[in-house]
């Protein structure tokens, strides 16, 4: 049997990072799996980007000329979206590959149109990374929006025409008639699935995103704290995020403000934060060490390891690369009880879970 991966990036973000953990577990079983990508960065044969010269060609632009649409069509939009419109040549190549099972994951960034989907001819299995499948183009929402997609009849003719969000959930409902077999890497999200009207009849299954254990486990570095003068009797506090601080969703402001409660205590602690190249331009009474986007998995295992506590602040998780990885080094993990947080840190074990957005709770326990 033959496996064919699709993802958006190798090694860009959570759902890439997850994506290739994927294939690899299963070419460690011995079933041959390749992971097809827009954008290539990993030297490895088995990861493949289209083989359409035109497709790889304007990858880059694909994305940015989509995005621009979207803002024109709706200036106020303040949270990524994708409508997948452009179409590409993977449904022609997929169907007349050797793959026997298609495997999809993070396919936005226009790699794939949601009519390009309903093309495909093999078997599908699509692991979900946010909520994007079963919403309209928002990747991201409140529980309670999958209820009020019910309601995009009642909306006028006119306001309809020009909502990209219901445009974008009305393609997804007339082109996919069939119901592909969802895999989500946490309860909550098979849940969000379960509860959505799209998908409600689709066959879920949750399967966590895997981890090797023989690399991601704790080790002692000496050399950390030298490195970045910290001194031997502070406790090193990580952020980690795609985007660094920028995105609202991670919550870095919620971290801020459970920090900001401590003032008697900014001497016993410094924040290191990765995952954006952008100095952090902040002002704040406690040392902030900015390690930048860390794309060496080695390096991102010495922060790991070397830290005393990792805080993963955010307002909605699907899953969380960052807190599987932390703990697997040892590092216990502060989080809100919110989404597929609750299945990876085992409270008061392997980690804390507060109560979702009580900045006070986080403040006692990072004293603690």
């Amino acid at each position: 049997m033959k496996i064919g991966l699709f993802n958006y990036s190798d090694n860009l973000g959570g759902a890439a990072r997850a994506s290739y953990r994927i294939h690899k577990s299963l070419i460690n079983q011995g079933i041959k799996s390749n992971l097809y990508v827009s954008k290539k960065s990993i030297p490895d044969i088995s990861i493949q980007e289209s083989p359409n010269k035109f497709d790889r060609y304007f990858s880059n632009l694909r994305p940015q000329l989509v995005s621009k649409f979207i803002k024109l069509m709706n200036p106020k939009i303040n949270s990524y979206s994708s409508i997948s419109i452009l179409p590409s040549n993977w449904p022609k190549f997929i169907n007349s590959s050797d793959i026997d099972v298609v495997h999809l994951n993070w396919i936005n960034a226009e790699m794939m149109s949601i009519e390009d989907i309903a093309k495909i001819s093999k078997p599908i299995v699509w692991t979900l990374h946010d909520m994007w499948p079963f919403l309209g183009s928002k990747h991201l929402s409140k529980k309670t929006d999958l209820i009020e997609l019910t309601k995009i009849k009642k909306i006028s003719f006119f306001k309809n025409l020009f909502n990209i969000d219901n445009w974008t959930y009305n393609r997804k409902k007339k082109s996919w008639t069939k119901p592909i077999q969802i895999v989500t890497p946490s309860k909550w999200l098979e849940n969000c699935v379960i509860e959505s009207e799209l998908m409600k009849d689709w066959p879920v299954t949750t399967i966590p995103h895997p981890i090797d254990t023989d690399f991601w486990k704790p080790y002692s570095d000496k050399h950390f704290r030298s490195r970045f003068n910290i001194n031997n009797n502070k406790k090193i506090l990580i952020y980690g995020a795609d985007g660094g601080i920028e995105s609202k969703n991670k919550g870095f402001d919620l971290l801020l403000k459970s920090l900001e409660k401590m003032e008697d205590y900014f001497n016993d602690f410094v924040l290191c934060v990765f995952g954006e190249d952008k100095p952090i331009k902040l002002k704040t009474n406690f040392p902030i060490i900015n390690l930048g986007r860390i794309t060496n998995d080695k390096k991102l295992r010495q922060i790991y390891c070397a830290s005393d506590l990792c805080i993963v602040p955010s307002r909605q998780e699907s899953f969380c690369q960052v807190a599987l990885e932390a703990q697997s080094c040892g590092t216990p993990v502060l989080a809100f009880s919110i989404g597929g947080l609750i299945d990876i840190v085992d409270h008061k074990n392997t980690g804390y879970l507060a109560n979702p957005f009580d900045t006070e709770l986080c403040k006692m326990y990072i004293m603690y």
